[in-house]
């Protein structure tokens, strides 16, 4: 891996190529989605399994894409892990659940009403793996929200899946569209003979996954931009040097443009994590992993001058996961504003956020983290707020609400308003 001291010109370098990365991956990816997008716009299912024969190497029909899921059985040890998995989700999930308010001060009533969508899509990543811990960490907040129609998207090799079809039946999915990548986005954003548009998608993918999602933006909701993979670590010199190297590669894995960096106060620790991560490396030496590719393209070690330092390179990277192995590190967390999760202390591995912990592993990645948030039950209801004036409380507001009005240049506005003042019966506009 790259070490690099912060306090050289270094570490502008490795973050504006990291900044520079994020956007041409972006603009690349936008080209090519949008052209999916306009063939599935105009073809429907046909250009939907087409796309799924290209690229998933999968023969498929038009005919085939639509499905329900089937409860099948599987093994015991899987199907407890699973239920562990939701279990420990939806408990960390449930407080999140809202049923608004009301409120009335002086004749006003204001009622802040919560409703879940009606019909959402969940987008589940099905490259290089089948992430049956997506379609929990999506289905289950969208269950507790109360959201009646769940459609889940991804490819034939996952959807067909036992174990898939399994959590699927168990979370009451109701449909399920055997395509993956930007085409499934715009099959559920746009609708088609045999899947009925979505009001919202919400899930990680791939590059042209978050830029299909970009680009459908307003014909569809969406929950954020949730793409490659990022974890950086943050680490004293009383981490293990091993277990460090161990989580940088198993972000590094989820594909070639993942990002993989730690910031140290030692360059002790630094050069023995560069040795660990070699030394693993070697130990997966006939896998077809993406690590190797990601850690020579996105993986650094940066070496701050203190802890402070060391901080404010993880706010400006405003990464995925952060993972903070130091002394006190709780209190560290707190100073740390610009990701998606944090996890603290040396057993707090990314990858238990990823399955077990409970908390949700949807989170915002490529910077957006300075103003999205991970995936909750929020993402799957709407607000909307009931009003109710009684003529007291219009009284009270009436004049103050003419001069507004007045101000911004907005006399129909007033209009409205002074008609119901002056007591002119209805019907009656002089």
């Amino acid at each position: 891996m790259k070490i690099i001291d912060t306090g050289s010109d270094g570490l502008s370098s490795f973050l504006q190529a990291l900044e520079v990365n994020r956007r041409s991956s972006l603009l690349t990816s936008a080209r090519i989605a949008a052209s999916v997008i306009d063939e599935v716009r105009e073809s429907g299912d046909e250009a939907v399994a087409e796309f799924v024969s290209k690229f998933d190497g999968v023969p498929c029909a038009a005919d085939d894409l639509a499905t329900v899921p089937s409860l099948p059985a599987i093994g015991a040890d899987i199907r407890n892990s699973i239920e562990l998995a939701m279990a420990n989700i939806r408990r960390a999930h449930e407080r999140q659940v809202s049923t608004g308010y009301s409120i009335e001060n002086d004749g006003i009533r204001i009622r802040h009403r919560v409703a879940p969508l009606t019909r959402v899509g969940i987008y589940v990543p099905g490259g290089s793996a089948a992430y049956i811990s997506t379609l929990m960490m999506c289905a289950i907040p969208a269950r507790l929200a109360g959201v009646k129609e769940i459609v889940v998207a991804s490819t034939p090799m996952a959807t067909d899946l036992p174990e898939f079809q399994y959590v699927c039946s168990r979370l009451g999915v109701t449909e399920i569209y055997r395509a993956g990548g930007p085409a499934a986005i715009a099959a559920m954003a746009i609708g088609t003979r045999s899947l009925p548009r979505v009001d919202k998608i919400v899930g990680p993918g791939s590059g042209l996954v978050t830029a299909a999602k970009r680009l459908l933006y307003g014909e569809v909701g969406l929950d954020m931009t949730a793409g490659p993979s990022e974890i950086v670590i943050l680490a004293d010199d009383s981490a293990n040097p091993a277990w460090v190297a161990a989580d940088l590669l198993a972000q590094a894995e989820h594909g070639a443009d993942s990002v993989a960096v730690c910031v140290t106060t030692s360059r002790n620790l630094a050069r023995e994590i560069d040795s660990q991560v070699r030394e693993q490396l070697a130990g997966f030496s006939g896998d077809k992993s993406s690590a190797p590719q990601s850690i020579a393209n996105n993986g650094a070690i940066l070496i701050a001058s203190d802890l402070d330092a060391a901080v404010a390179v993880v706010n400006r990277i405003a990464p995925e996961h952060v993972e903070i192995m130091t002394a006190d590190a709780e209190r560290i967390a707190d100073r740390v504003l610009d990701c998606g999760a944090i996890f603290c202390g040396s057993h707090s591995a990314v990858a238990i956020g990823d399955y077990a912990a409970g908390t949700n592993h949807v989170l915002p990645t490529a910077g957006s983290a300075r103003f999205f948030s991970p995936l909750g039950v929020y993402d799957f209801v709407k607000r909307t707020s009931i009003v109710t004036v009684s003529e007291p409380g219009f009284a009270g507001v009436a004049e103050a609400v003419e001069r507004l009005a007045e101000l911004e240049g907005l006399p129909l506005h007033a209009r409205s308003v002074a008609l119901r003042r002056s007591g002119v019966p209805s019907g009656v506009v002089s």
